[in-house]
């Protein structure tokens, strides 16, 4: 009667172990990591119990960082603003220790959105182009991943054309357009008249950035199994010599408009002594960045190792 009882009382237990076992474990819980005693239970619950309260710290945390960041940005679009005068760009500038000559910006193709399309992107250069101006710079390298406005020379140079007018009245910067993958240059004339140019715009994408890179390799290795092309000679400075030539110069200053610190294909050979600046959840292309990233340039000091 007694062994029969204790045999009732373990089956028991067994039963209300595998109920916990079975019912205290979430859903979807790998079969490696399922607990199989009471023991294993009250650990894997300990875990789980650490593992949320971390999330909704760092969830905070995130929380108040982005609305942080949100109102900070908002506040110095208020505070730093052209007001399409060159005159108060140049004041933004005044007594920087150095600016930039060569300035690439990273722009975001977006089709759906208010202001986005081909049209949102000629905008966005425009603008960029008359604040590169006022700021004393001599050169800006667009960059957007798909080439959208790689072959639309003379439509994007219509509306640079309009919004410099709108900064600058009737005395407008003279502006030349290139494409480095196709070499093309717009106005055409500018290739066979001096020019004074006040502003080069050179228009980049995917293609440039590592592809260009393969492609260069492949052509040293095909000249150097023909005999043409001694592999002594594939050395950095040839290397960004060809850069230079082919695609672009390094830009001083790399000003990315977009929430994070993405690259999104950039050329990676020409930065590699560049600034690279962008505002954290910010997701617009404003004055307040662009002179943000300047102002940031300025206090850098670059040391080139050995």
């Amino acid at each position: 009667m007694g062994a029969k009882r204790t045999k009732s009382h373990s089956s028991l237990i067994t039963r209300v172990k595998d109920f916990l076992v079975v019912n205290l474990v979430p859903l979807g819980t790998s079969p490696a990591y399922k607990p199989t005693n009471l023991f294993q239970l009250a650990i894997f619950h300990i875990y789980h119990t650490v593992l949320i309260f971390l999330h909704i710290l760092l969830s905070i945390y995130y929380l108040f960082s982005r609305q942080y960041y949100i109102a900070k940005n908002n506040f110095l679009a208020f505070l730093y603003h052209h007001h399409r005068t060159p005159q108060l760009i140049a004041q933004d500038i005044k007594g920087l220790a150095k600016t930039p000559q060569h300035v690439g910006i990273i722009l975001k193709y977006k089709e759906n959105e208010e202001g986005g399309g081909v049209e949102g992107l000629m905008e966005q250069v425009a603008d960029v182009a008359s604040w590169s101006v006022g700021s004393c710079v001599k050169t800006l390298t667009v960059y957007e991943r798909s080439g959208k406005l790689n072959k639309m020379h003379e439509a994007t140079y219509k509306v640079i054309n309009r919004t410099l007018k709108s900064y600058y009245g009737e005395t407008i910067p003279t502006v030349k357009l290139r494409t480095p993958h196709d070499k093309t240059v717009y106005p055409e004339g500018m290739t066979a008249e001096p020019v004074v140019v006040d502003l080069n715009i050179s228009f980049i994408s995917h293609d440039d950035g590592r592809g260009f890179l393969v492609e260069l390799t492949r052509e040293f290795a095909y000249k150097a199994a023909k005999g043409e092309f001694e592999p002594s000679k594939v050395t950095v400075d040839n290397v960004d010599r060809l850069a230079n030539q082919l695609v672009i110069t390094e830009p001083d200053l790399v000003v990315l408009f977009g929430p994070k610190l993405d690259l999104d294909g950039f050329p990676p050979w020409q930065v590699r002594l560049s600034e690279i600046y962008y505002a954290p959840h910010n997701d617009s292309v404003t004055y307040n960045v662009f002179l943000r990233g300047i102002r940031r340039f300025s206090k850098c000091k670059i040391n080139i190792g050995r």
